[in-house]
């Protein structure tokens, strides 16, 4: 049985039960007894609230048991909370963030109640990217919640007579409002036209109601609107938005917000229709939250567009980033002015150390990572640039985290010839670290700890972090992660083009590039350059190279400003990959 491990404030007295929760500890509670789990069990830690926003909630009819901090396994405690630790014949992973979490469990509880696979949505893809890469995830993860504890904070010290509605809440409306835009579109059509409005998902406790009165119109002519947040049929995105909307709506009561946000009125009455969600919000005690009592209310003006990033009134043809050769070049002369520019001299860091691949057993090799042969060569000296550079720092005892680790490529190796290191896999995708597991198992490697998150979502301490080929925006919070953490990076980029400014990182990245006057755009334009490397009989790309190095000194001129010394080369051999440089940075009281 998996354990899930949430916060809460108080513990229940006794005879009772009845919790005071963060609101992440609330949502996954609502979806697990959405879920009616009985696969998984409850651990609830106790923590000071500590400035969060408190929220009374009945604890669902299952057993559950109240730990505290110090007794929470070590996985678990490296993470950000709601988290679960999985067990499996080929070892445990521990799943943290509130969509991951609620994921993993969905599941986990297919095997119990198969109809609950419609959660996930077409092809299990419902809130499988990270937030830090997709809007949608990021929305329902981090901005509604985020604006749900914002909401509580501004009912309760408000003295205006005038109250504004979270600017998220209007997001949601102005979502609702455009057609979908999803993958099996034309299934979706088809199966409206014929009138099926449960689509299958008919198994008891888990049916929709039917609401299609018509379908007469021509499928493919037909725009389908949102029935759901993100489908025409309810997903896990639904589960997760639901607590801070109806939290939103009966606190406001008084206030006739379908004036406001009408659709998003439509969709909570929809989701109380739809067997055990209204049953489920009985957890939620509302009268020990405020009410809004205002004469007046507002909405705040957001644009007219989706969340999906496909969205043409998001992403206007006109407006999206073409790497037209004048800007390139204009950019290209705004950094020769700032004096920046890459030294390509330098060896390797760590290319005087030995690694000898004959030692190392095939489920560590990149040949046996599930790799063409084709590719495991060029895998092969890849990995040995980076673990060559990690040999030359790591010390026994310490801690390496391998961002993004896919299916273990780096980390394992580094396992094998560091016993005496822990080491970490970190990444985000449940089928690539199902690969390491298995790998991890067949060497019997003790030293390998893997986790299934982001990488905001891991808060243990680390002594060197490493990455090979962390797609964009990745590396950035991989350097970033390190210089709070005080830790070695190593780090191989890849993805220039993807660069975009999030809820963690902004760029440029350095002050050296953020005080000059290059604006964000001629700063993209090198980034989406830099990736313009198609092999050496391109004209592009040699000044692709160019920009890649431009990109990778703005993120070593940054860790010098925190006091790092670091270091920049390409991969030897260079041609073992397009994206090929090498970033060390070493912290200031680090001794080789």
């Amino acid at each position: 049985m998996d354990d899930a491990y949430l916060v809460i404030f108080k513990e229940p007295k006794a005879g009772s039960n009845i919790v005071l929760v963060p609101l992440e500890t609330l949502i996954s509670l609502y979806a697990m007894c959405y879920m009616k789990c009985s696969s998984i069990a409850l651990k609830l830690v106790l923590k000071a609230q500590e400035g969060e926003v408190p929220f009374e909630v009945h604890l669902p009819k299952c057993s559950f048991e109240v730990v505290a901090e110090l007794q929470v396994p070590v996985a678990v405690q490296d993470c950000v909370l709601p988290a679960l630790l999985v067990c499996s014949p080929i070892g445990s992973v521990c799943v943290a963030g509130l969509s991951a979490v609620l994921r993993q469990i969905v599941k986990a509880e297919e095997c119990i109640h198969p109809s609950l696979n419609f959660l996930l949505g077409f092809r299990e893809g419902c809130l499988s990217a990270c937030a830090e890469s997709s809007l949608w995830t990021k929305f329902c993860e981090v901005d509604v919640p985020k604006a749900t504890k914002e909401y509580m904070l501004k009912v309760e010290s408000s003295v205006t007579d005038e109250f504004i509605l979270p600017a998220d809440l209007a997001r949601f409306e102005r979502h609702m409002e455009q057609p979908l835009r999803i993958h099996n579109i034309q299934k979706q059509r088809q199966d409206f036209a014929k009138g099926v409005a449960n689509l299958g998902n008919f198994q008891e406790g888990f049916t929709f109601c039917s609401e299609i009165t018509s379908a007469t119109a021509n499928p493919k002519a037909q725009e389908l609107q949102h029935r759901f947040a993100e489908s025409h049929t309810l997903t896990l995105a639904d589960i997760i938005l639901f607590p801070c909307i109806y939290i939103i709506f009966e606190s406001a009561k008084e206030i006739p917000l379908q004036n406001h946000v009408p659709l998003v009125k439509q969709w909570l009455e929809r989701m109380l229709c739809q067997n055990n969600v209204e049953e489920s919000a009985k957890i939620i005690i509302m009268k020990s939250m405020p009410y809004v009592d205002y004469k007046l209310c507002s909405l705040p003006h957001v644009p007219y567009q989706s969340l999906y990033k496909s969205d043409p009134k998001r992403y206007k043809p006109r407006a999206r980033l073409f790497t037209k050769q004048d800007e390139i070049e204009a950019s290209l002369k705004l950094v020769s002015e700032m004096g920046v520019t890459a030294d390509w001299s330098m060896k390797p860091f760590g290319a005087d150390m030995e690694c000898d691949w004959s030692l190392v057993p095939l489920d560590a090799h990149p040949l046996g990572g599930s790799l063409p042969v084709s590719r495991s060569e060029r895998k092969q000296q890849q990995l040995e640039n980076l673990v060559k550079a990690v040999l030359k720092v790591a010390k026994p005892g310490k801690t390496i985290v391998d961002f993004c680790s896919g299916s273990g490529h780096l980390g394992i190796v580094l396992a094998y010839f560091l016993p005496l290191c822990r080491i970490i896999l970190l990444d985000n995708k449940d089928e690539s670290l199902r690969r390491a597991r298995d790998r991890v198992n067949r060497l019997g490697l003790s030293n390998i700890t893997v986790y299934q998150c982001n990488l905001d979502y891991y808060k243990g301490e680390f002594d060197i972090g490493v990455s090979l080929h962390a797609c964009g925006v990745a590396t950035d919070l991989v350097i970033q992660r390190c210089l709070e953490q005080g830790a070695v990076f190593i780090c191989c980029p890849c993805c220039y083009g993807g660069l975009s400014d999030n809820h963690i990182v902004t760029y440029p990245r350095s002050m050296l590039f953020k005080n000059s006057p290059m604006t964000v755009r001629e700063y993209l334009v090198i980034g989406h350059s830099a990736d313009q490397t198609h092999g050496e009989d391109n004209s592009k790309t040699e000044q692709g190279k160019q920009c890649m190095g431009i990109i990778d000194m703005d993120r070593c001129i940054q860790a010098k400003e925190n006091g790092y010394e670091v270091y920049l080369s390409k991969l030897v051999p260079e041609t073992c990959t397009p994206k090929n440089n090498l970033l060390v940075g070493l912290p200031e009281a680090f001794t080789l």
